[in-house]
């Protein structure tokens, strides 16, 4: 009874913990955006299409079609909600794939835009409302999680949030205000390991085992990180994306390295994760069931465990990397024949150590948890910090 009092009590302060740590953080990084000229976007739906009308322009000693389509628009949020207005849709032939024509009923996103004819503004359309189909899919994923987690999906999603929280309102802002981007990743990474870990598994022998090996695992991943990226003469330049965000603060440029460094820690930060609790899990498993358990067969099982997670964790992180950058892959090796100088590109040589890197992290967490759960789980005497965190 006073074991699982203790077990509530410890869930309680890091869910108080948590809040504290979001808005905090939030309030600390603020950004104000109110500098920012933006036009306010507004959910709307397709009342009637009025017009279709094609013409030839030419821009920048080149001719080009455009299609325009006139519509009335019923916005459905904000306080022009329930208002008709005439808005327009324009599809150019120099965009490689254009959205399609707008129909009656069609969600939408329009904004009061400067005309095309530079007098006065027009509403314009922007883009499909897909936010209904979305909330549909989230909630239904979320709905799954319950469904086969029972209570543990519910802390899965209470920890998910927490984590997408502490991503977008402290880590992002933080980067944006000039704060050092090393230890803002650090920060933001130890508390997803500590917080997810224990909402999900509780305070226990098992998470601190966990812990440790994902710290472990993350903190050699990090340090091969710099040095592979000092080593490679990496400059963070990967992309257009990087160009443009030099040029969000010209007065302190955000430093791209870091940003490279954030990208492969966080990157392989939930894959370290799985394998650690695996480990310290079977371990624990192993602890409460065998008769003399020893710290060596309790390593030989740790390794034996990991040589197995090793393949398809491995596997997974490479291919999440892969799949993410797919359309770059492809438009690199159509326009680069070269292969010396395709594998040569800073932005493949980014991705290669993204995934090689992230995949150490998953190597070397392995024998830290293996080492620190056979150590914990052979401990003859109660220890009293120990005792408490047991289920």
């Amino acid at each position: 009874m006073q074991n699982k009092l203790h077990k509530n009590i410890i869930y309680i302060l890091t869910i108080v913990f948590s809040i504290v740590f979001i808005a905090v953080g939030y309030n600390m990084n603020k950004i104000d955006f109110s500098s920012y000229e933006t036009s306010k976007s507004y959910k709307a739906r397709v009342v009637s299409v009025e017009e279709i009308t094609e013409e030839n322009l030419d821009y920048a000693y080149e001719s080009y079609s455009t299609t325009t389509v006139r519509f009335m628009a019923e916005i459905t949020n904000g306080t022009l909600k329930g208002e008709l207005f005439e808005a327009y849709q324009y599809l150019d032939d120099i965009v490689a794939v254009n959205p399609k024509v707008v129909d009656k009923g069609d969600k939408v996103i329009i904004a009061s835009l400067i005309s095309r004819s530079g007098e006065g503004e027009d509403w314009t359309f922007l883009e499909y409302d897909r936010s209904r189909v979305l909330w549909v899919l989230l909630i239904s994923f979320f709905a799954l999680i319950v469904l086969f987690g029972r209570k543990k999906g519910v802390n899965t999603i209470i920890s998910l949030i927490f984590t997408c929280l502490s991503i977008f309102l402290v880590f992002v802002p933080s980067i944006l205000s000039g704060r050092n981007i090393y230890l803002s990743s650090i920060v933001v990474s130890c508390f997803i390991i500590f917080m997810s870990l224990l909402i999900i598994n509780g305070a226990n022998k098992k998470t601190l085992c966990a812990i440790v090996g994902n710290l472990g695992g993350l903190m050699i991943a990090g340090l091969l990180a710099i040095f592979i990226s000092d080593v490679l003469n990496l400059t963070g330049l990967i992309d257009d994306d990087s160009m443009f965000l030099l040029m969000v603060t010209p007065e302190n440029p955000i430093d791209l390295k870091a940003i490279m460094w954030a990208g492969i820690v966080i990157g392989s930060l939930g894959a370290v994760m799985d394998v650690s609790m695996s480990i310290a899990s079977a371990l624990n498993e192993l602890a409460e069931n065998m008769d003399n358990p020893s710290f060596k067969s309790m390593l030989r099982s740790g390794f034996n465990i990991g040589q197995d997670a090793i393949g398809t964790m491995t596997n997974t992180l490479i291919l999440a990397y892969i799949g993410s950058s797919l359309s770059v892959v492809l438009l690199l090796v159509v326009n680069y024949k070269d292969v010396l100088l395709l594998f040569n590109l800073e932005m493949i040589v980014f991705e290669i150590i993204q995934a090689i890197i992230g995949s150490m992290g998953i190597l070397f967490a392995i024998p830290i948890t293996s080492i620190f759960a056979a150590y914990v789980y052979n401990i003859k005497k109660d220890i009293k910090v120990f005792k408490k965190m047991e289920d």
